[in-house]
């Protein structure tokens, strides 16, 4: 019984620190565009944080698995390249399927790429 409540305690004490003790925006001031960006309404922030997770997660899939062939020199704008595309890509779905959250978010999409969290998790995939 006892090892049960170790394990919860465990997964409690993770979900804690990825929550407030390691999280990037926290710890480290990044990723501030999309707290701050859209602050009129939670549907809103879950959009614009929705669409930062998925180009976040999927930067750094890609980014993993071309890590090998890209030498120092071009590492940093091939990643700038990837997130922009996929931001593009993420616009653009938003535009067609969610018009409506599109219009309201506007010019916060784009500056996505300008997002430094991302382009430091893509960093540290690389690495």
């Amino acid at each position: 019984m006892s090892d049960i409540n170790e394990e919860k305690y465990n997964y409690k004490e993770i979900f804690k620190s990825g929550l407030w003790d390691n999280n990037v925006v926290f710890t480290q001031m990044l990723a501030l565009c999309p707290l701050l960006a859209v602050t009129s309404g939670a549907t809103n922030g879950l959009g614009l944080g929705l669409i930062s997770t998925a180009v976040m997660v999927l930067s750094g899939l890609l980014i993993s698995l071309i890590r090998d062939f890209l030498t120092p020199q071009v590492r940093i704008p091939i990643f700038i390249l990837i997130i922009a595309s996929l931001v593009t890509i993420a616009d653009l779905m938003m535009n067609a399927w969610l018009h409506e959250l599109h219009k309201v978010l506007g010019l916060f999409i784009p500056l996505i790429v300008t997002n430094c969290a991302i382009l430091g998790r893509a960093e540290s995939y690389a690495a």
